[in-house]
């Protein structure tokens, strides 16, 4: 039998993870991390606001709740913007690199297995 492909045991052992400590308000909070870390590498502010017309992360209140749990655990600065003060501006922490550094490490055992 063929192994199976690096990305498939990636995705694998993630799911095992979520059905192991489910934490309905976290999903889909990765990909936002994932999403602020690639925009702040080019130097992009970020805004709730992109989050939401990205269309990738659901509605309004959707984006808000999880920018509210990313928020309340650490992972993400929320602040108001120097120029207009309604505008959030969303900013990584370290905690939040740490995540995804973590997350790397998984996605590269996977590779070498």
């Amino acid at each position: 039998m063929p192994k199976s492909p690096a990305y498939a045991r990636f995705l694998n052992a993630m799911a095992v993870e979520r059905k192991e400590s489910p934490d309905p308000q976290f999903e889909g909070c990765e990909e936002i991390l994932a999403y602020l870390s690639i925009k702040e590498e080019s130097n992009q502010p970020v805004k709730v606001t992109d989050l939401v017309h990205a269309l990738q992360f659901g509605t309004g209140p959707t984006v808000h709740r999880k920018v509210t749990t990313l928020s309340a655990r650490g992972f993400i600065k929320v602040s108001a913007s120097k120029t207009d003060g309604r505008t959030k501006n969303l900013v990584l922490t370290k905690a939040g690199e740490d995540l995804l550094k973590e997350r790397t490490k998984l996605m590269a055992s996977m590779l070498k297995a």
